[in-house]
């Protein structure tokens, strides 16, 4: 019997002993030795002094929300990330280069950055860069964590990584005679592996940079990626895996540098539309966006199915189909643009909060249509730059995902239009 016991517990021994012991590479090197721009402690001191942080509580949760004001450079806005948030960002490349290696091999993530690299705008290439200087981690780390969205998409994932599961997502863009105002809202759903525990490290970034539009994108430490965010011209980004038709690519643009690229240089949806059509893509995804200036003839909202050899964008009030051979299919609802897992789900909850749609309400939807993998919500009311986010929590089960904890309202009309 000690035998077969000692059998039994030895595994699981040799794994907690595996999983304490691989964190990432740790770095060697002193930041004026790594820094073509930080190379004293006055110009340290002057790159981070553009900078501010805020610290807000969760209510009713140990849980706290980080929000770093960036400002200058790309360089300089990654390097104050980085710094002001170092305990946090190497939290997070701990916990998750931990958990990334029981399933994917390091080499293959310099393989995959890689194959993405070159074309990765250089803003974002530079502020990954500044990131590692100040968080004191290896770049190759910094890397490695970029390619992880991108990675988790791609159709032949299981070639490199192991046991990678399917996510999705919702999106909801209601304006006009569906909201009790008229107002535009922008409800996303971000249902996405919560076993890496990013729940436990939220963050909220306002890149005020020196050329381009002010935006805030909703992240976790240590990720300068976006997956949802509005920028200062009134327009909202949220996205959704889209399956994995033939012909995926790792060869791209990842979606995730694709939106900083946007959110930095987008006007309107039309320019949106240009810049999606214009770039290498990679994987298959659905993009809502939403515009929320009162120009007369300006689209509220757009849909877009956007892989690597088309583009399909829908307007609102269209009846979204997919021709593709499982495709998806979304009714026309009247001043609504919509997708998501739960598709029937969501429209039935449009229909049954039609005209009385706002923040109370889309709160109420996000719980119905999120999966129990929901990590992170927002409500976008772009005109007025307000948000509401809520952060799942490291409870297991449907108790822990994000709509299920409180909600945190934000007002960022002064930070991105100053």
């Amino acid at each position: 019997m000690k035998k077969t016991l000692k059998l039994i517990i030895s595994p699981l021994v040799l794994l907690l002993l595996l999983a304490a012991g691989c964190g990432p590479p740790s770095n060697n090197l002193p930041l004026y030795q790594r820094s073509m721009i930080v190379q004293t402690p006055h110009a340290e001191h002057a790159v981070l002094a553009k900078a501010s942080l805020e610290v807000k509580q969760i209510p009713q949760s140990e849980t706290q929300i980080r929000v770093v004001y960036l400002r200058g450079t790309p360089y300089e806005m990654g390097f104050q990330h980085g710094t002001l948030l170092r305990a946090e960002v190497q939290g997070v490349y701990n916990k998750l280069i931990g958990l990334l290696k029981l399933k994917v091999e390091q080499d293959m993530l310099d393989e995959v950055y890689d194959l993405m690299a070159p074309y990765i705008p250089l803003e974002e290439q530079e502020e990954m860069r500044g990131l590692a200087h100040g968080a004191n981690v290896p770049l190759r780390v910094v890397h490695w964590i970029h390619v992880i969205p991108g990675s988790f998409e791609y159709g032949q994932k299981k070639r490199f990584l192991k046991g990678a599961v399917a996510t999705s997502c919702s999106n909801l863009l209601a304006f006009g005679r569906a909201t009790r105002n008229g107002e535009l809202y922008h409800l996303r759903v971000l249902d996405w592996a919560r076993y890496f525990h990013l729940q436990s490290w939220p963050v909220v970034l306002v890149h005020r940079p020196e050329i381009g539009h002010a935006s805030v994108t909703f992240s976790y430490a240590g990720f300068i990626g976006a997956v949802t965010g509005m920028n200062d011209q009134q327009l909202t980004f949220g996205e959704m895996g889209y399956g994995d038709p033939p012909g995926e690519s790792l060869e791209g643009i990842p979606f995730v540098f694709l939106f900083r690229k946007m959110m930095r240089e987008a006007d309107s949806i039309e320019d949106i539309k240009r810049s999606i059509e214009a770039v290498q893509r990679t994987n298959s995804y659905v993009f809502v966006f939403g515009d929320a200036k009162p120009q007369a003839g300006h689209a509220k909202g757009r849909l877009f199915i956007a892989d690597r050899g088309r583009v399909l964008n829908f307007a609102e009030n269209t009846h979204m189909v997919d021709e593709r051979e499982g495709g998806d299919s979304y009714p026309a609802v009247d001043d609504v643009v919509y997708g998501g897992h739960s598709g029937e789900k969501l429209h039935a909850s449009i229909l049954e909060h039609y005209g009385m749609i706002d923040p109370e309400t889309l709160k109420i939807i996000a719980d119905q249509v999120s999966l129990k993998s929901n990590l992170h919500n927002v409500i976008l009311r772009p005109r007025t730059m307000e948000a509401w986010f809520s952060n799942a929590s490291l409870a297991k089960g449907v108790q822990g995902k994000a709509s299920r904890q409180p909600w945190v309202h934000f007002d960022f009309s002064q930070a991105l239009r100053d």
